[in-house]
């Protein structure tokens, strides 16, 4: 979108004041929380990386195995999901360097301020994630 001085907004339509513009302050916020997101998410992968046991354990009671595969399962739905969230997290940061953070990917519709604040990682509006959502539950 190009201002009344004819350079490119980095904000998004309908997330804009008067000037054209989206409050600077709050797209700043948001990016922090996004940096902040991501550094705490990567030092959780970090830290379960280097609890996690490597190679054949020495125990041979089945309830030690167990207790390890229990583990070694959770460690690797806990990767599969802080996979996604820093898949979602570096969207949102790449949205927000292209100007086109605050539009859902569905439908291209703004994203309310409220939910971006509460989950800037977001990338569809309540109505295109109910749907994702229902599909994705008729299909298990």
């Amino acid at each position: 979108m190009e201002s009344a001085a004819g350079t490119v907004s980095p904000f998004p339509a309908g997330k804009q004041e008067a000037d054209g513009t989206m409050k600077e302050k709050e797209l700043n916020e948001l990016r922090d929380k996004l940096l902040a997101q991501r550094e705490e998410v990567l030092r959780r992968v970090r830290d379960h990386a280097g609890a996690r046991p490597v190679g054949p354990t020495e125990s041979h009671d089945w309830e030690d195995e167990a207790s390890d595969r229990t583990a070694e399962a959770v460690h690797s739905r806990l990767g599969a999901s802080e996979e996604r969230l820093l898949v979602k997290i570096e969207l949102a940061l790449r949205q927000i360097a292209e100007g086109v953070y605050g539009r859902c990917l569905q439908c291209g519709t703004d994203i309310p301020m409220e939910r971006l604040q509460a989950k800037p990682s977001v990338s569809l509006c309540v109505s295109c994630q109910s749907a994702k959502e229902k599909q994705e539950a008729q299909q298990h």
